[in-house]
């Protein structure tokens, strides 16, 4: 399959799970609790599809410290994300959650330049405003709740978080092979998701409420990230992600239509399409 195809299948998946996961949140009584019952569908799918298609034959692990230290700082970035996933799901539409989310683009970059010493340039500036930009237009408004700031409060931080997973994945993979980080990927962030203690009862409220449901959200979300990584094995980053992040500007549009997300409309789409245009400059 070429990897025109397997961006555009990632692109698909990942709207899919914006949306979806919106839908699911918005009734959720316990947003971590979710996120844990999530996490351990994720992880299970993701470990199964590790085996099924081989790739536990190449398995290996680095004994060097700093691996490990870089796996674990990045476990604990993406189970922060995981914590309040779902309740800025619940608190905000998902195309201002997917707007707002941009900002892990712009922290992975801006951690790059210091981490892994990547040039500076004109486009990566501007790419960089024009998705604060687009934070602005989708946080601002004179009729915003209360529920609503804290959702965009909860949404930049957990994006800040993500982003410093993101940057912290290129050393990761130095490392690692591809299957078997991504494999750990998956496990580590669990234990930081659920400490320093969930009530089972709130876990299982979770579990009986979504049902299959939350079954299929994590199947999308662990085979878009596998699309997106066989993308990238077979052409430049800088021509993958750019396609991928069209799901941002689908997810604003699908939102409007099918979860009839309809308050503030120009500015959402306008938002939307600056945070696609920042994220093509940065990359």
């Amino acid at each position: 399959m070429s990897w025109l195809l397997l961006s555009i299948g990632a692109t698909l998946f990942f709207t899919s799970l914006n949306l979806l996961q919106r839908v699911l949140a918005t009734d959720a009584k316990h947003p971590r609790a979710m996120g844990i019952v999530f996490n351990l569908y994720a992880m299970f799918i993701a470990i199964t599809i590790f085996f099924v298609m081989g790739a536990f034959q190449n398995f290996e692990l680095p004994s060097a410290p700093v691996a490990w230290a870089a796996l674990i700082a990045a476990s604990f970035c993406y189970a922060m994300f995981e914590r309040g996933r779902f309740l800025a799901a619940q608190l905000l539409d998902a195309s201002v959650f997917t707007t707002i989310s941009q900002v892990a683009v712009v922290v992975a970059f801006a951690g790059a330049l210091f981490i892994y010493n990547e040039t500076l340039s004109v486009e990566k500036i501007v790419g960089s405003l024009l998705i604060l930009v687009a934070l602005l237009l989708v946080s601002y408004s004179k009729s915003i709740g209360i529920s609503s700031k804290k959702g965009i409060l909860v949404a930049t931080v957990i994006s800040i978080m993500l982003g410093l997973g993101w940057m912290l994945d290129k050393f990761g993979t130095t490392h690692f092979n591809p299957e078997t980080y991504s494999v750990l990927v998956w496990t580590i962030p669990i234990i930081f998701v659920y400490l320093p203690y969930v009530k089972t009862s709130e876990i299982v409220t979770e579990f009986k409420r979504t049902s299959w449901k939350i079954v299929v959200l994590a199947a999308i979300n662990v085979i878009g990230y596998l699309l997106q990584l066989k993308a990238l094995g077979l052409a430049e980053a800088t021509r993958v992600i750019p396609i991928i992040q069209i799901s941002t500007l689908l997810t604003v549009l699908l939102g409007i239509i099918l979860l009839k997300e309809r308050d503030n409309l120009t500015k959402k789409i306008f938002a939307g399409i600056l945070a696609v245009i920042g994220a093509y400059l940065l990359i």
